[in-house]
């Protein structure tokens, strides 16, 4: 007899997505299986949250369904460091902990430990295969290297999985994957001489969290097919830097429509070393603006930043930051594996 679930979807916070929570089932399985949905830089700026501007329809049904939460909090506002402690269930407690290379120097490398390493290798300790595609630790692939490296053969989480997967396309590798532009190019062998943003005419497949999607769906229909509980983590880079994505998702909004954050400025009584100069942003040389700390962005080059299709920014005096609307994106990731969820036993979280 399948079993029914009912969904739970957990509020998206900056840098991380949370785990953790146990679905509801009208008949319990012994051990589920886990669908883990990671996006990058994902904030709540989706209609199922109170914003009216982003078109979120398929995370907005999912939610209908689900379990919504609206106070989930990362440790740290750090993209490596943030997922070391979601992956750990560890606070951050010394300098390295807040560090992007908090997974790369204290679990890659490292013999088996007595405790599992993630929460990932808790599950294969207990029987499940899992299974990794994307980034889910700091690096977009789940490999050690530079950015301008070859793809290593060192994951970056040696324990926790028992098969760690990746289409890299046309950009050869992940980072390249990951600063990519729909050309095949990437930031850095561009020397950043690149805008944050592009919007050419092509499918979803023309940029990695297309490839990577496909490659989801594949496997997740692969894995339900087989008796063994299953864990399936599956990574997307958008909305990270650059802020890039098929025409067709712009023309989804009117440019001129879109609302301007009401506090542009840094806030009173805010310690500046609390604050930082939006490096990142600003390593895209052929930007129209920087964005400084004394001087904000202005109003048309915050409304093309935001414009950015399924792309919400929040313009910040300090860092432009990205929200988009991964599954609007890719609706087939929801349409196309809805049939195996009715099969049951597969919970999501997200």
């Amino acid at each position: 007899m399948n079993a029914r679930i009912r969904f739970v979807f957990l509020a998206p916070a900056l840098l991380s997505l949370f785990w953790g929570l146990i679905p509801v089932f009208q008949k319990p399985p012994n051990r589920p299986n886990v669908l883990f949905i990671f996006v990058d830089d994902l904030r709540p700026d989706l209609r199922c949250y109170g914003n009216p501007v982003v078109h979120s329809p398929n995370l907005d049904q999912l939610a209908r369904s689900a379990t919504l939460f609206t106070r989930q909090y990362v440790t740290q506002p750090t993209c490596g460091a943030s997922r070391y402690s979601l992956l750990t269930g560890r606070l951050p407690r010394k300098p390295l902990d807040l560090q992007n290379e908090a997974i790369e120097k204290q679990l890659a490398g490292k013999p088996r430990p007595e405790l599992p390493e993630t929460f990932i290798d808790n599950l294969r300790r207990n029987g499940y295969h899992t299974v990794g595609i994307g980034k889910i630790s700091h690096s977009p692939d789940g490999y050690v290297y530079g950015y301008t490296e070859p793809k290593s053969n060192q994951p970056e989480l040696p324990h926790s999985w028992d098969e760690l997967l990746f289409d890299a396309g046309k950009w050869g590798t992940g980072w390249n994957a990951f600063f990519g532009y729909a050309d095949g190019s990437n930031r850095q062998s561009r020397k950043g001489q690149v805008r944050p943003y592009e919007g050419p005419a092509v499918d979803d497949d023309g940029y990695p969290d297309g490839l990577t999607a496909n490659l989801a769906i594949a496997k997740l229909r692969a894995l339900s097919a087989k008796n063994q509980p299953f864990f399936l983590g599956v990574g997307f880079f958008k909305p990270h830097l650059p802020f890039n994505a098929p025409k067709q998702y712009w023309d989804l909004y009117d440019e001129s429509k879109i609302p301007l954050t009401p506090s542009p400025t840094v806030p009173a009584h805010v310690n500046p070393a609390s604050l930082h100069g939006s490096d990142e942003f600003n390593q895209y040389a052929l930007g129209e603006e920087r964005a400084l700390l004394d001087k904000p962005v202005s109003d048309a080059y915050a409304r093309k930043l935001r414009h950015v299709p399924t792309v919400e920014l929040y313009d910040h005096q300090t860092d432009p930051n990205e929200n988009q609307n991964m599954a609007d994106t890719h609706p087939e990731l929801i349409e196309q594996l809805m049939p195996v969820w009715e099969k049951g036993n597969t919970q999501l979280f997200h």
